[in-house]
This record gives C-alpha cells, structure tokens and sequence, in this order.
C-alpha cells in the first residue's frame, strides 16, 4: 500500500525518534507548512531488525490513513524512494508528554485530568475502530501548545474485528508500560484491548510523579514481578493521591482484566477526571 504526497516537501532536522524509524520536521513546500516526517532507510540486504522496522512504517500507514479524530496524530501521506519509507504527519509543535515532563517535571493536577481524559477519548476512539495500540506511553503521546493530546507511533498496534476477545499472544510494547497478561500472553490465554488501559494507568502515574513507572528497577526483575505477582507499578513514597485518584489508579491496573478492569468509555467517566469548573490550559 502506497500513497504518494500530493505536494512537494524538504526534510529537516531530527525531532526524534519512534519504536520503528526516525521523526524529522518537514516542509510542506506546496503549502508552506510545517509537518513531521517518519523514515525508515532501505537497505539492499536489510537486517531482520530493519526489515520489522519497514513492515512497522507501512503498516503505521495503513492504520492511520482511515483515522480521524482530534486526539490521534493524522496522517497527511506516504511515499517510497529507493533510500526511504516516508510517512507524513501532522506536526505537533508542543512535543510529547515524556519530553514535557523531562523538562518541566510532574504536572499539575488539573493539567494531568485533561491530558488523561483526551488520551482515553483517543483511546476510546481507537478500540472502536477495533486497534489496540499496544505501546502507550508518555514519549507517544504528542501535545500541541493549546494542550490537545495526540496519540502516535502505532508501528506495533494491532487491528481485529473482535479486539476484545484475548485472541492476541504477541509479547508487544515496552516492559515498563506494559500490562502482566501481556507479559507471556500464551502462557495466560492470550490479552485484549485493556492492556491499554493499564498503559495508561502507566502515563497518568508519569504525570503524577514526573517519573517513568518502575522507575529505578530494571527490566528482568520488573517482568518477573507482572509475570509472577502481577504486580502494577508502585507508586513513589513522596507522592500523595487523593482517594479518587487513587481508586482510578486501582481500576486501570486491575488484575481481574474482564471483571474489574474498566474499557476507555468507562473510564473517562471517573470522577477523579472531574475539572474545576472555567479551568484554562496554559
């Protein structure tokens, strides 16, 4: 599946880098405006790392070329030279939540309810398409400097037409974030779409603290403890939460996955996402 730009474009500087390829800034030289650009090189004898990361651009391409929601990164193309995978994006001048938090530390509170309400939309919106993402976290959610939230980098979500089925048995996503059914899926049946919940459980818990979760331990032990002990991330000694932010901690890392772990639409109903009233980004 290709689908040709229809303008002319220049790359630009490196703004990072995702699960599959490199982001650059762009020029959109028909329009004169500002997009992002995903490219992955083409190697003649391509490693089988490269080789996931071309399978992963194209099909982050073809997920996102039938999106279309404010809280998901839209997609403006796709084109194939014979050095590079391109996939062009909206730009999101604000960047992401992990590069937000590195440089300003933990949020605000009222700030980290909005943030969290606009990822579970996105997230809602998602599901609905039958797409698990699978590799939520603070470096893919993207935040332009009005605070909308974006959801990115879908290089290993996945789409079904039952996503709720625990039909999924691929080890997929980043150890940290990552739920404990998803951990050795085969081993526990399989997972669904609320190993995104539990991700993020995870982002929120970065907002709340201004840390990674698990931060300070490494991955193997940290496997060890979602495989064996089903464990969530703990939460840092320093950090005080409310009851309601704590019973929204409770329920997006919920063991019980069918039972106690809420779906996005639940979810965004909790009352700890209730904002003050006349509450203004800034």
């Amino acid at each position: 599946m290709y689908i040709d730009p229809s303008f002319q474009w220049i790359r630009g500087d490196l703004i990072g880098e995702g699960s599959y390829g490199r982001v650059y800034w762009a020029l959109n030289v028909t329009t004169g405006d500002i997009i992002a650009v995903k490219q992955v090189d083409l190697a003649r004898n391509p490693t089988r790392r490269e080789k996931e990361s071309i399978e992963a651009l194209k099909f982050e391409s073809y997920t996102l070329k039938d999106l279309d929601h404010p809280n998901i990164v839209q997609f403006l193309g796709f084109e194939e030279s014979a050095e590079h995978l391109s996939i062009f994006m909206e730009y999101v001048a604000g960047g992401t939540i992990g590069s937000c938090l590195k440089a300003h530390g933990k949020f605000d509170d009222e700030v980290t309810k909005a943030f969290t309400r606009q990822m579970l939309e996105g997230l809602e919106y998602l599901h609905s398409r039958g797409i698990i993402h699978r590799d939520i976290k603070a470096d893919n959610i993207l935040v332009d400097k009005s605070g909308v939230c974006k959801i990115s980098d879908f290089g290993i979500s996945k789409q079904a037409e039952d996503i709720n089925g625990r039909a999924f048995t691929e080890m997929r996503g980043t150890v940290y974030w990552m739920a404990p059914e998803a951990v050795n899926p085969k081993e526990t049946n399989g997972y669904d779409a609320k190993v995104d919940i539990w991700s993020i459980g995870c982002v929120v818990l970065e907002m709340w603290s201004g840390r990674r979760p698990w931060y300070g331990e490494q991955q193997y032990p940290v496997l060890f403890k979602l495989h064996n002990q089903k464990l969530a991330p703990p939460i840092p000694a320093e950090l005080f939460l409310s009851d309601e932010a704590m019973d929204f901690r409770d329920q997006a890392f919920a063991r019980h996955v069918i039972l106690e772990r809420p779906s996005a639409a639940m979810l965004r109903s909790h009352p700890y996402l209730v904002m003050k009233p006349n509450w203004i980004f800034k």
